[in-house]
């Protein structure tokens, strides 16, 4: 049973693991297939959105931007499952990942789409980005984690798909929550300010990143740009939950770890939130706005 807060919270309550680390790695690999078609087959957009998916909750998938000729495709994270998609986000055919290499999934996928009567003459496999491996049993297989492991894991992507759709509404000029494949972070970021030629010269961007050389579990961010140098410094108002980064990095994190501590999925929605709260409070007023 999945417990929720009125708010449709999920509870998370399992410590970050190394089973938990490798499911959420395989899906990272497995989300390259979206990326790749967007990448290679969709038309390119100039802040490379065609690349980017977002989480759906009512299926657990991952799903990629529309072809223009109508069809998607998308990743199903309880079974690791390749899907394309025709018109109303109906399969007309899946590949499954479980016990295939990149490789051999790949060829599969590029054999399902050509299957379909899609020209696929131009996919590839490179990427402007290295990607690890490591979530690959021995190295090589897709291989399915424990229940408790996919089943965490996509309480993560429910969790900050709600919570940063939520925040991201009270602002004007924001981009859509998306779920990018390079870092594999689900964020957004909202135009502050903008300058003499319409470009933006302050943002503030808020989302949930994977475990990285910062920090090394999942956590929520709360981060800010600006195209002149601020003093900002450490100067930041004390956070009720998580900590702030700066000065070695522009921002301030909540991990996962520190959100199980609390025992609810209402006490967890209302640690996230207020994280958030009073983090972008105190750098709204840093950035004089």
């Amino acid at each position: 049973m999945i417990r929720k807060s009125t708010n449709n919270w999920q509870l998370l309550s399992i410590p970050f693991s190394q089973d938990m680390e490798n499911e959420l790695k395989q899906q990272h690999l497995a989300a390259q297939f979206i990326a790749l078609t967007g990448r290679y087959l969709i038309p390119q957009k100039p802040d490379g959105s065609n690349i980017n998916m977002q989480y759906i909750p009512e299926k657990v998938m991952l799903l990629g931007n529309a072809h223009p000729d109508g069809w998607k495709v998308g990743v199903k994270l309880r079974n690791q499952t390749v899907q394309i998609l025709g018109e109303n986000d109906n399969s007309k055919t899946e590949v499954p990942l479980e016990g295939k290499t990149l490789h051999e999934a790949f060829q599969e996928f590029k054999t399902a789409l050509h299957n379909l009567g899609i020209d696929v003459s131009q996919l590839k496999t490179e990427q402007p980005y290295a990607l690890s491996k490591g979530g690959l049993k021995e190295g090589k297989y897709f291989m399915r984690g424990s229940e408790e492991a996919v089943s965490e894991n996509t309480r993560y992507h429910h969790n900050a798909r709600l919570i940063i759709n939520e925040l991201s509404a009270r602002f004007s000029d924001v981009e859509p929550v998306r779920i990018w494949p390079h870092h594999f972070d689900t964020g957004t970021f909202a135009t502050i300010a903008r300058n003499e030629k319409g470009a933006a010269s302050k943002t503030i961007g808020l989302g949930l990143a994977i475990p990285d050389s910062m920090v090394p579990e999942p956590y929520f961010y709360l981060s800010f740009w600006s195209e002149n140098p601020l003093n900002i410094g450490n100067n930041s108002d004390k956070l009720p939950a998580g900590k702030w980064m700066m000065p070695n990095w522009n921002g301030a994190v909540l991990g996962v770890s520190e959100i199980i501590q609390k025992q609810t999925a209402e006490e967890q929605y209302s640690l996230v939130k207020v994280f958030f709260e009073v983090g972008l409070k105190s750098l709204l007023e840093k950035l004089k706005l």
